[in-house]
């Protein structure tokens, strides 16, 4: 195996974007396609063009007349099947293999799906309090799939509100 092909655990990865992006962030300028190449130790150019590479297997995009590009290999299509075989393990999959590259210390990433701490309420009192709270997880990439899916409106009313899309969502001005 030459050290240009591309493994399972980085077609993963890819595609695990390619999810979360509207066909139209497919290029290599997308800071989440360089920050994914910097992880997995690929160009940017190779990621955008493996991520519509998968474009050209999405019968989302091919129905609509787009192709994506033809070059689409057989693990390629074997991730693709993968993930529509069994996306939730699959997206837990994804999402361990980036927390583990991200422990390696290979790159720094930003990790969508950590929470930030809230600063518009600063508690200086120095008291604290138990809090017992339950939240869902998995969510943030499920959200970012299904706006890239709708082109950023809502798939029951077909609304597109700005206000409600989260800053990760805004397009770049």
């Amino acid at each position: 195996m030459t050290p240009n092909r591309w493994t399972r655990e980085q077609l993963k990865l890819a595609y695990y974007l390619y999810c979360q992006l509207p066909f139209g962030r497919l290029h290599s300028r997308n800071p989440e396609i360089i920050e994914l190449a910097q992880l997995i130790g690929r160009t940017p150019s190779a990621v955008a063009m493996k991520l519509v590479n998968f474009a050209s297997l999405d019968p989302a995009i091919t129905n609509t007349g787009r192709k994506g590009l033809s070059a689409a290999s057989n693990l390629d299509r074997e991730v693709w099947a993968e993930f529509q075989n069994d996306w939730e393990s699959q997206v837990s999959e994804s999402e361990r293999l980036k927390h583990q590259l991200l422990a390696d210390g290979t790159a720094s990433m930003t990790i969508v799906d950590s929470l930030e701490p809230e600063q518009s309420r600063q508690d200086f009192s120095g008291e604290t309090r138990p809090v017992m709270t339950e939240q869902r997880i998995k969510q943030s990439f499920f959200r970012r799939a299904v706006l890239s899916s709708y082109k950023g409106r809502c798939c029951m009313s077909g609304i597109s509100e700005p206000r409600f899309r989260s800053a990760l969502d805004q397009p770049k001005r």
